[in-house]
């Protein structure tokens, strides 16, 4: 007989099982630097992800570009005005 983990939806229909990809949250922090990076080993674990946005919506900005390798995150607002962001970042 099979095992593993199923979960279904009221309706009966299955919705996560041991096929599904689901993200491990591994980190948030706050940046303001016009540049900077962390370093998280568990990025080798799975497929990094990364979401930035502004701390502040009072004032229009860039977002800084965003990069992953190997196991750090970098940011860089190439030559732009940095503002704050919270960025949330892992791995699925």
């Amino acid at each position: 007989m099979a095992a593993g983990l199923q979960v279904w939806d009221a309706n009966g229909s299955l919705i996560v099982d041991l096929s599904t990809r689901l993200g491990r949250i591994l980190g948030v922090t706050t940046f303001s630097s016009s540049t900077g990076s962390i370093t998280d080993a568990d990025f080798a674990s799975g497929t990094p992800f990364f979401i930035a946005s502004p701390t502040s919506v009072s004032s229009p900005s860039f977002g800084p570009k965003l990069t992953i390798s190997g196991t750090t995150l970098s940011w860089d607002f190439e030559g732009r005005v940095a503002s704050a962001h919270r960025l949330v970042y892992g791995v699925y």
